[in-house]
């Protein structure tokens, strides 16, 4: 007996890079839920921006927020043996990222060093929604950030290895997704997999594993590194990102949600 889990991104993969539309991929979701297949969002978006994807694609399996700084595992059967978490309402939160006040102190030290750079922390709610094209109440919820600050990079490739340079020294990283860059800790989306991989064979002893990974940036890659099956979605300039160092890998000739649908029905 096999039991198949979907981790997906969002932003490009699931939803349009531009619209934030899944409609194409709604026929491929309800395949899925008809054959009870978990389809977990691994996205750098936000607790409560993923709630409300969650919620209109009628969802309710255990997701990941913010590049691998958290899990969220709904409060109902799920063996957590050997998981360390806590519990915040519905959910126990395994959390593997940065506290966002710790981040915002390093930004803080980071700005006084003339990077040109500017932070989710230091913008209004309108700026947010003009740089990543979101609704403004959607961009409120892009705002209430946990465990990584999004930031825009106008500087030099030198003053970038710069910057990945002092945030290492730090403890810190930089990941880049399909529009901004993210600060973040040592978390990334590949720990986060792993840690819902162990928690679903603690709760189905009986099955193997099977997991399949969907995402179309470079902060997918640690995602693919830990699936059975990665699958690299077309972008909406007919590019693909570039995956070194993981094989067999798949491409979807679709972009964005049609591709999306395309690999899950290779993948059924």
């Amino acid at each position: 007996m096999k039991q198949i889990l979907i981790f997906t991104d969002l932003d490009g993969t699931l939803i349009d890079h531009d619209t934030y539309d899944f409609k194409e991929a709604r026929p491929a979701l309800d395949q899925l839920r008809s054959r009870s297949i978990p389809v977990i969002i691994c996205s750098s978006k936000t607790r409560a921006e993923i709630e409300v994807y969650r919620r209109r694609m009628g969802l309710s399996d255990p997701f990941i927020v913010e590049n691998g700084g958290a899990v969220f595992i709904p409060s109902r059967a799920f063996d957590l043996r050997g998981v360390n978490f806590v519990e915040k309402g519905p959910y126990h939160v395994v959390e593997l990222g940065v506290p966002y006040a710790d981040l915002c102190t390093v930004w803080k030290e980071i700005k006084k060093k003339n990077f040109l750079i500017k932070g989710f922390s230091e913008m209004t709610i309108e700026e947010i929604a003009a740089c990543t094209g979101l609704p403004l109440e959607e961009a409120s919820l892009a705002a209430r950030r946990d465990y990584s600050e999004p930031f825009i990079f106008s500087d030099t490739s030198a003053k970038f290895r710069l910057l990945e340079n002092l945030l290492q020294k730090k403890g810190l990283r930089i990941t880049r997704g399909g529009r901004l860059y993210h600060m973040i800790g040592r978390n990334d989306k590949g720990t986060a997999v792993q840690v819902l991989r162990k928690v679903y064979a603690n709760t189905y002893p009986d099955k193997r594993i099977w997991t399949a990974g969907l995402g179309d940036s470079a902060n997918d890659i640690p995602m693919f590194r830990h699936v059975d099956m990665p699958i690299v979605i077309r972008k909406k300039t007919g590019e693909w990102e570039h995956i070194q160092g993981i094989e067999p890998i798949i491409c979807s000739d679709k972009a964005g949600p049609r591709g999306w649908a395309e690999m899950i029905h290779t993948i059924l």
